[in-house]
Order: structure tokens, then sequence, then C-alpha cells
């Protein structure tokens, strides 16, 4: 049966990524994998390496195994066949970041966002970080990656909604991005796009079933089951940071509400456990004069205050990150009971705390799951830094891409 252009480009995207998951795969090894004839194979295999995509070079036996037929050739992805370009943001940070076509990152940049700026001006940024991170070579750009907070249509290339924003509702993305850099660019929630980046380049690189929970300014969970990433039927899947639980019945609770707010019976888990939410208990504790090793007021506390605090064992702080990784425990066995992972990757400025936060989180969720009957999966944090949801759009470019037919 004689493949259509859009089903040779498939299936051509499906061998870089067989052999990006898995560098030094064989022509063999791809045609058992793929079900298909050696000879199909190695017919695609020669027009990608005839575009510079791929590289081969004597394969290595394993084992002492050697294939029968012609001698083994270990294919790999080419550094030069080409660059994508990966944009992350929130509320007040852009992040961008290139990298070559075997996941190298070659430049990045970060930019603010000022509470004061409008969504035309947040665009104009998002365009000059790209510019910041294109290769030398712009013919060498294949595609470029944008996380968006919030929600999302992919499909249609527009940011729906997303509260921390100010007018950030229904913003058209893709479309101008596209027009002015010339190449695909594709959109997804920025928790997803980190999902990706675990999958490729992380910790999540070789499980089938994990979970990536991402805590910025809000809160949010990229699944990967099957080895697919789930978006739901409205690209609404991992909106954990909605969930909501009791209110936390520690006096420091307190501190997570707004001033002048009465107590409500229950809270949303990104007013606890996001990095907003501690950030501004600890602002309060500040406000009334709670002793603390952290900054005196008026300077606005940072999370890298926060981080110096926890390791000086500061007790406001302590007691604030203790209520943080209750609720996220509580978080934690819920998607555990529901979707089973092997895993469950923390990303995020919460990743700097260490074992200061996860040590207490995991402790929690495994007693919350044995009363179930389940057990604790791995729980770890992200390694990919900072830039890991800019590293995500990236991976999201190159997930996403096909070679051109």
């Amino acid at each position: 049966m004689k493949l259509t252009l859009e089903q040779m480009a498939s299936l051509e995207s499906e061998i870089l990524k067989r052999v990006r998951a898995r560098p030094g795969f064989s022509r063999v090894a791809l045609a058992r994998q793929l079900q298909i004839a050696p000879s199909t194979v190695g017919n695609y295999v020669g027009r990608l390496l005839a575009e510079g995509f791929l590289s081969e070079s004597p394969a290595v036996p394993q084992n002492g195994e050697v294939e029968a037929g012609r001698p083994a050739t270990a294919l790999r992805l080419n550094p030069d066949g080409g660059h994508f370009v990966g944009v992350d943001f929130e509320a007040r940070n852009i992040m961008a970041m290139s990298v070559d076509f075997s996941d190298t990152p070659i430049k990045h940049v970060h930019e603010q966002i000022a509470e004061t700026d409008t969504v035309p001006q947040i665009l104009k940024k998002i365009e000059s970080a790209i510019t910041a991170v294109l290769p030398d070579n712009q013919s060498k750009l294949l595609a470029i990656g944008i996380g968006v907070p919030g929600l999302v249509d992919p499909a249609e290339g527009v940011a729906l909604d997303y509260k921390y924003i100010q007018n950030w509702r229904n913003v058209q993305l893709t479309a101008p991005v596209a027009e002015k850099f010339g190449v695909p660019v594709y959109l997804e929630n920025t928790i997803r796009s980190m999902a990706l980046a675990e999958m490729w380049f992380g910790q999540g690189r070789g499980e089938r079933d994990f979970i990536c929970v991402g805590i910025r300014s809000g809160i949010g969970a990229g699944i990967v089951a099957g080895g697919q990433l789930q978006r739901g039927s409205a690209h609404r899947a991992g909106e954990i940071g909605r969930w909501r639980f009791p209110r936390p019945k520690s006096t420091t609770s307190r501190l997570f509400l707004d001033n002048g707010a009465s107590a409500p019976a229950d809270v949303e888990l990104q007013d606890v456990a996001s990095v907003r939410a501690i950030l501004g208990a600890l602002e309060r504790g500040r406000e009334t004069k709670m002793k603390s090793v952290l900054p005196p007021e008026p300077a606005p506390l940072k999370f890298a205050d926060v981080v110096r605090a926890a390791q000086q064992r500061d007790a406001l702080t302590t007691q604030v990150l203790g209520v943080a990784a209750e609720t996220l425990a509580r978080a934690v066995s819920q998607l555990v009971l529901t979707l089973n992972p092997s895993k469950v990757i923390f990303a995020g400025p919460l990743t700097l705390l260490g074992d200061t936060l996860l040590h207490p989180l995991r402790k929690r969720a495994e007693e919350l799951l044995r009363a179930s009957g389940a057990d604790l999966p791995v729980i770890v944090n992200s390694t990919m830094g900072e830039y890991s949801g800019a590293l995500g759009a990236a991976a999201l470019g190159v997930h996403e891409w096909k070679p051109a037919r």
C-alpha cells in the first residue's frame, strides 16, 4: 500500500523519535520496533541521513551479539540537523531556550513581566525572547514551542484563560509568531510541556506512566500514561491547582488568608502550596512581626530568601512549608490512587528546597496511601533547573515537528 506524503512524514518523525529516545539504534532494531520491513526502514533512514537529520557509525555489538546480514550501524541524531526554540512563561517571567537537533541547549534568555504589562506588551516580550535565542543561521530554525500557563486550545493556537495575568483571555499566539518567524509554532499548557521535557530529557526518560507536578504561581500536573501525554477531552487534564481541600488546621494556616478575609471551610491547592501562596504567607508573617531570619521589610521577598531561611531552619518558614507539604501530600496521594504512576516528578522553584519539602511530603503521602492499601511510587525533584519549562516547550517543538515532504 502506497503511503501518503503525510504518512511518510509521520513515519520519518517516528523514526527520529525512536532514535532520540535511544541513540545507537540500528536499522534492524528500528524495523523490529516499528514492525515494518528492514528495506523500508532503510529507505527512510537513507533520506534522513541525506537530509542531515541523522548520522551513523559502526555499531558496537551488545553482549557479543552480531546481527546477521549487512554490518550493523548505530544511528544518532545529527546536532547540525536544525534548531528548536522553546518559550515558557507565567505571571512574572518569560524564559526562552534554543536546542540543537540532538537536544543540546544552545542559548537561553530570561525576561520579566511587569504587573502593568498589557497583553500586547507581553506578546512583544515573547517575540523578543525568541529573537534573542535564534540560531546564527536562521534557516536552521525548524519549529517553536510555547508553553502557556492556564487553559489552552492547542489545535487553534489560543491561550484561553490565566487568572494571574490581567485580561489574558482568548489570546491568539501561534499565528502571529509563525508569521513573524516563518516556522511551525506549537502551543501547550506549560506543565504538560514540562512533562514532555521530563519524558525526553529528564527524570521521566524511560518511564511510560508518570506525573510531573509543576508548581509556580499556580499548580498543574502533566500526566503521561502509556507513554503518551494526556490532554483530556477539552485540553484541561491536570488542573489540580483548582482541587479543593479542607482548610489546614495549623495556626500557621491563617497566614495563607488575604488580610481581612474570613476563614473558608476549604481552599484551592494553589492557594496553599504554590510559590505565590508561600511567598504571600511569609509576607504576612513579616507584616505581623513574627520572629524570622527572613530579610526585613520593605524589600519584597524573593524565593531565594525562602530557600536560605529554610536552610537555616527558620521556624516561620518551616511552619509555612509544613502546611504546603501536608496539602501537596494529599494531592499526590489522590493522583496516585487515580492514575497509579511509577513516578511523581516535582518541577518548578520548590525543587530548590530539596528534601526540606520533599521529605515531609513523601512521609505524609506514604501514610495516606498506606491507609488506603496503596504503595508510594518514586517521588523525586526535577533536575532540569529554572529553564525546565523552556526546555519543555522546545521538547514540544521536537515532539510535534515532522520533516517536510
